[in-house]
């Protein structure tokens, strides 16, 4: 009694289709979401250079994208702080105690204590504190 042809070589041709769809449309689903991701990183960073470099008339709407981010802005917000003068600080750090994220402890206790700027320091700590509570709450 011969075997039949097809249970050796594995599954038919139209199960073996099937399953090259399957991949083909994981690997575009992959590809589609780091594409989304590379876009959001983009997206966040010209959000925060937005919100350091706009006229005080409009710093409200900028403050309001990048707290959309919310703690994905962190690290974009850290390191716009390094290159901003004091009145841009002051508008980073406000997003900072927006976003209501305590990741951003460390950073607010460093800056609040090695700040040049008194203001810088004082708003630091105080958001520091402010989300130090928030954090001990939940």
């Amino acid at each position: 009694m011969a075997a039949d042809p097809r249970a050796r070589r594995g599954a038919s041709p139209g199960v073996r289709a099937s399953r090259a769809r399957y991949v083909l449309l994981l690997f575009c689903l992959t590809l589609a979401s780091c594409v989304n991701d590379l876009d959001r990183e983009r997206r966040c960073r010209l959000a925060v250079r937005s919100l350091a470099a706009a006229p005080q008339r409009a710093v409200e709407s900028e403050l309001d994208k990048v707290v959309a981010f919310g703690s994905y802005a962190l690290p974009d917000i850290e390191q716009a702080m390094h290159s901003a003068p004091v009145a841009k600080r002051l508008r980073l750090l406000r997003a900072i105690e927006r976003v209501q994220a305590p990741e951003a402890i460390p950073f607010l206790r460093f800056l609040a204590r090695w700040d040049t700027d008194d203001a810088v320091r004082r708003t630091a700590k105080q958001t520091a504190d402010q989300l130090g509570r928030v954090r001990s709450a939940k």
